[in-house]
């Protein structure tokens, strides 16, 4: 069984993942890690803009760590929401 095969997720209804400051990831940010970073392609570039599809989120917190400039705002979604691991 594939990994993502254990994951289950609960609909989230607000948003737990932000960028702070945009302009930072678009004329300061070369490399783009958090696409790179984040296992499940949470971010993506369009037409220089970041997108978030925060519903790929295993919230695992590495493009967090990824992030040169600390420009991520990730929480853990609320209680009861998010990434149900099934184990077994």
């Amino acid at each position: 069984m594939a990994p993502m095969d254990q994951v289950q997720r609960i609909p989230v209804t607000e948003a737990f993942i932000d960028i702070y400051d945009p302009a930072i990831c678009l004329n300061r940010c070369v490399n783009k890690p958090c696409t790179y970073f984040c296992p499940t392609q949470v971010y993506q570039w369009w037409d220089n803009q970041i997108a978030i599809d925060q519903e790929r989120c295993v919230e695992c917190g590495a493009s967090v760590m990824g992030c040169p400039y600390g420009n991520i705002d990730w929480r853990y979604p609320p209680g009861g929401t998010g990434v149900v691991i099934k184990h077994g």
